[in-house]
């Protein structure tokens, strides 16, 4: 499929599917501004977690982009650490959001100390989930791999080594320039064939392991410098083998919460839960992920529950 006219004109905030045939090579283009800025600031997160949620952003991102139905992806990491929680999802088409939960006294501890991964120093000893559900159905699925390696991304690849047999390769880059907060990532996996296992032919081993290479060379700067456009990188990579791109996914920072979905969460508790958590007669939840905020009666609540 040839560049389309959205194609030409977006540079930011997409997800830009991509693929080469010939090499046996599926893959997906991140680019993020505006969306993971504003989700990034909204809560002033210290750099450090600011950067670790960055990187989950575009995993889900990355994972969200393959879904062909309506759902949410989720990346969930839970460890012992400084940063005890990292969640961001995307909800179909390209809603995203995030939210980290962190000590401020362990991290600063934690950046004084050197000569560890990533994960161990900032996240500790967990795991990292990656959920998907489908909307209005109950489709579920979920995997878990432990938190290893220097980056979030280095898990993925974990992942989907042990769990789904697909050789993945993936890179990911988050930076602030000039103020402002951007992330992308590039992740590449070989195309499996009609019966769902992966090409191993010789010339396709060799194609996948060249592609792999290639994505080896890429910079940070390459994935998050506003200037560059998708298909110039992708073309700058794999022209060689012959690169396809499909029409992008557009991004933007939007919370899937709402006051329907608060109210039907408080119906599941028992009454005397409901009295006691309730203050003059209310119950005020907060959004963790957008920080909106939805008071209810306790009438309300026990009415719409009747």
């Amino acid at each position: 499929m040839s560049e389309n006219g959205t194609t030409k004109t977006i540079t930011d905030d997409l997800i830009q599917p991509f693929q080469m045939a010939e090499a046996g090579v599926r893959g997906r283009l991140v680019r993020m501004g505006k969306a993971v800025d504003d989700i990034l600031n909204r809560h002033d997160y210290p750099e450090t977690v600011a950067h670790l949620l960055g990187e989950s952003l575009v995993l889900s991102a990355i994972l969200g982009g393959a879904l062909k139905f309506d759902g949410v992806f989720t990346v969930q990491t839970k460890g012992d650490g400084a940063i005890s929680m990292l969640a961001s999802d995307m909800t179909t088409p390209g809603q995203m959001r995030g939210y980290a939960a962190f000590d401020a006294d362990k991290l600063a501890v934690a950046e004084k100390t050197g000569g560890m991964d990533r994960i161990k120093q900032f996240l500790g000893k967990g795991y990292i989930a990656f959920t998907i559900d489908g909307r209005d159905t109950d489709q579920r699925y979920q995997g878990i791999v432990a938190l290893e390696g220097n980056s979030l991304s280095h898990c993925m690849e974990d992942y989907f080594d042990k769990s789904e047999q697909l050789e993945t390769k993936l890179m990911v880059a988050v930076e602030k320039r000039d103020g402002r907060w951007r992330a992308g990532g590039l992740m590449i996996q070989r195309l499996p064939d009609a019966d769902g296992k992966v090409l191993n032919q010789d010339e396709h081993e060799e194609a996948w392991r060249n592609a792999e290479a290639l994505v080896g060379t890429v910079k940070d700067e390459e994935l998050t410098d506003p200037r560059m456009r998708s298909p110039e990188l992708l073309y700058r990579l794999f022209h060689e083998d012959g690169v396809w791109l499909y029409d992008p996914q557009i991004l933007v920072d939007q919370c899937s919460c709402s006051e329907e979905r608060f109210l039907g969460t408080l119906k599941t508790f028992a009454a005397a839960e409901l009295e006691d958590i309730a203050e003059d007669g209310k119950i005020v939840a907060d959004c963790q992920f957008c920080s909106a905020r939805y008071s209810f009666s306790l009438s309300t609540i026990t009415g719409a529950a009747s």
